[in-house]
């Protein structure tokens, strides 16, 4: 899952690249000429759909193993994670460049650079994530993010200098993408019978509830400056921090199986604990 969350963040960087030489050759009518990947991808897919429905289909657990219940009281905890997480996410990114230009008076520039490190951090930390959660756990990985994102955004407010902003933009960086993949292969493990509906809101969340607050943000920006906006930011790490408490810890396959994309080969299908 953290190789697919980095392949998506890739392609999220490569858009501009290629759009802008096709509307500069083109122009708006070029336009159409850019669904020519994303119909590839789905001949792709479908010649893949195709042979994995002509493969016998597995059989329920071997040996009888009892079918888990859906965590649907942990999976809402999860949710509000992924909520809060999108916003500090999409308010910081929104913010960085434009932050450290008018609080140190860098030129552009230098702006971009914060931001482009933000990212290029983000694309390690979403693979670190991955493998601290095969090894720790995912809920250990998830809260090791939101507790470095907090240093990381005191950091940022209180940087005496555009190099201190930078190291601030690091911690960011990982600490906010540490947890992007683990999220939902947790709430997979939370719904074993409803992943679809596990998938779609964590991965749906993540995108979707930053875009719709970060506008508020810069409306502070506006009426108070860009310092404000950023230090509004300031309680949501800890929320997420203190909201992580409450997921599943250690004991249980939610807190410490390895994930659906990166787990133990060979290893015998565990048995869920009853819920109490």
């Amino acid at each position: 899952m953290s190789w697919f969350a980095v392949g998506g963040n890739v392609g999220l960087a490569l858009g501009p690249v290629v759009v802008t030489p096709v509307l500069l050759a083109y122009g708006v009518a070029g336009t159409p000429l850019l669904a020519l990947p994303a119909l590839g991808t789905a001949a792709v897919l479908l010649a893949l759909g195709r042979r994995a429905r002509a493969r016998p289909r597995a059989t329920a657990a071997a040996g009888g193993a009892q079918q888990r219940d859906d965590d649907w009281r942990s999976f809402g905890w999860l949710t509000g994670l992924v909520v809060i997480r999108s916003v500090l996410y999409f308010g910081v990114s929104s913010l960085v460049a434009l932050y450290v230009i008018d609080r140190f008076g860098v030129p552009a520039p230098a702006g971009s650079a914060a931001l482009a490190t933000f990212l290029a951090v983000g694309a390690v930390g979403t693979l670190a994530g991955g493998w601290l959660a095969d090894r720790w756990g995912r809920v250990p990985a998830i809260r090791l993010g939101h507790a470095i994102a907090v240093p990381g955004l005191v950091l940022l407010v209180a940087a005496p200098s555009w190099p201190a902003a930078l190291a601030a933009v690091v911690l960011l960086g990982v600490g906010l993408y540490l947890p992007f993949s683990v999220q939902t292969t947790l709430g997979q493990e939370l719904l074993p019978n409803r992943v679809g509906t596990a998938s779609g809101v964590t991965l749906g969340l993540a995108v979707s509830a930053g875009g719709a607050v970060t506008p508020l943000f810069g409306v502070l920006a506006d009426a108070h400056g860009l310092v404000w906006s950023v230090a509004a930011l300031l309680p949501l790490p800890l929320l997420a921090l203190l909201l992580s408490l409450r997921l599943p810890g250690l004991t249980g396959s939610a807190g410490a199986a390895p994930s659906r994309a990166e787990g133990r080969r060979g290893a015998p299908p565990e048995r869920a604990a009853p819920h109490r």
